[in-house]
Order: C-alpha cells, then structure tokens, then sequence
C-alpha cells in the first residue's frame, strides 16, 4: 500500500502545469481525481480508494508564493 509520503514524493517531482487551480487527489502515484469543486473531487477519489489514504492539494498558480 503506497504512503502518503510516496505520493507527496511524486506530487513534488511532477509537472502538475496543466492542472493549475484544480484540486488533484493522488493515490498510488496517480491522479486519481482532479477539477475545481474540492467536495466533488474527495467524492471521486473516496470512490476509486475506498478506505485508503490519498493526497488531496490544490495546483498554485504560478503568482503563488510559498513560504517555508
């Protein structure tokens, strides 16, 4: 079962440029849901995961800072 580690690891290393202000929830190292409503798209990938774990962010446009 991947962790939710591995698929930060792949949202990290991934060109998410053509997902830009969308909602993505990844599991298994795959988009597994993706659009603009938050709600619909924890819908969907409770749907495709079940009871598993995924990774649910929102794509920053490229004007976002991000501070750590």
């Amino acid at each position: 079962m991947p962790s939710l580690e591995t698929n930060y690891e792949y949202y990290l290393n991934t060109d998410f440029s053509n997902h830009i202000g969308d909602w993505v929830a990844l599991y298994d190292n795959k988009i597994v849901a993706f659009g603009k409503d938050v709600k619909e798209v924890a819908l969907k990938a409770s749907e495709v995961c079940g009871n598993k774990k995924f990774l649910l962010y929102k794509v920053p446009s490229a004007e976002t800072i991000i501070y750590s």
